[in-house]
């Protein structure tokens, strides 16, 4: 499971830097993301289809995996895109890390308590590392553009905490992981589509920097990355794998830096840290909770054997 988590955070980290490169090299954002969801969400489909799978949709679950396609891939998407027009890569991976503090809290809402407070500290934990490595970079965007684009992105956020909750509860009557993301993909990438059409122009100036990132989107970002988070989702619900915005953004400031010069500085290194040991402790929450409980009680027991003793 952990190999999974792994790859998933080095793909999802590197998908803000194709989306840049795209966005930069002139790709219009809504119909650069469109093209890249439908298609992959076909082939995905497609290749269940081929290995024999059932790819059609129960009718009292359309509206749902619709919902799941708008708010996950449509809306979300379509904002990220949007925002690297006007934001570096590394920030938009930064804003990234607000969706697993949104899950955590519709979580504690809905009565799910477990092991909340080893949560919550690896989650600030985490978040005060990706503010460490990646907000000293937000000093050299600042314009009006990028500030409306950070408000855009996370609003897409919240509604992205919903599709996730929305997705859980899909899988949770039985539907396989890749068609719920095929079709996920294959709605939202539809929907911009339709945007492009009405809000970008027609003519698109193709270039190798557009094709060669576009292909690597589709191929690694939508079907092994997305593909690996809904599996993810369904082994270990919605928080553990909703924390690869906090590794990504990190993994996405390195990159960043490497190829777009983006800012990178000594606190990149602490922050790295910081968020490894948060995520630790949300993936681990359980086993610790059980671990600290152990020792309090062999402490307590210690402790009264003491003193009577001594009486």
């Amino acid at each position: 499971m952990y190999i999974v988590y792994g790859l998933m955070c080095l793909i999802f980290g590197t998908t803000f830097l194709a989306i840049k490169i795209g966005i930069d090299a002139g790709a219009p954002p809504f119909l650069f993301a469109g093209a890249r969801f439908f298609l992959a969400g076909i082939i995905l489909l497609v290749a269940v289809k081929l290995m024999k799978g059932k790819i059609g949709l129960p009718a009292g679950m359309i509206k749902d995996v619709i919902l799941v396609g708008l708010f996950m891939t449509a809306i979300m998407f379509g904002c990220l895109y949007w925002g690297e027009g006007y934001i570096s890569s590394s920030i938009a991976a930064l804003l990234a890390a607000t969706t697993p503090i949104m899950i955590s809290i519709v979580e504690w809402m809905q009565g799910i308590r477990e092991s909340i407070w080893i949560k919550g500290c690896g989650l600030l934990i985490s978040f005060v590392g990706v503010t460490m490595a990646v907000l000293p970079a937000l000093g050299m965007d600042v314009t009006i553009e990028a500030i409306v684009a950070v408000f855009v992105i996370l609003i897409a956020e919240a509604g992205c905490v919903y599709g996730t909750m929305l997705s859980k509860k899909i899988l949770a009557t039985g539907l396989s992981s890749f068609v719920l993301n095929g079709w996920q993909m294959v709605v939202g990438g539809m929907l911009l589509v339709i945007l492009s059409l009405f809000t970008e122009g027609a003519a698109v100036a193709m270039n190798v920097k557009i094709w060669l990132s576009w292909t690597y989107l589709v191929v690694f970002g939508s079907l092994v990355g997305h593909g690996s988070y809904y599996w993810l989702v369904h082994r270990a619900g919605p928080l553990l794998p909703s924390t690869w915005s906090y590794i990504s953004p990190v993994i996405a400031q390195f990159i960043g830096y490497y190829v777009l010069s983006e800012y990178l500085s000594g606190y990149s290194f602490i922050g790295l840290s910081l968020v490894l040991w948060g995520v630790f402790l949300v993936s681990r929450a359980t086993v610790l909770e059980d671990w600290i409980k152990k020792q309090l009680q062999g402490l307590a027991a210690s402790y009264v054997k003491d003193n009577t003793l001594e009486e």
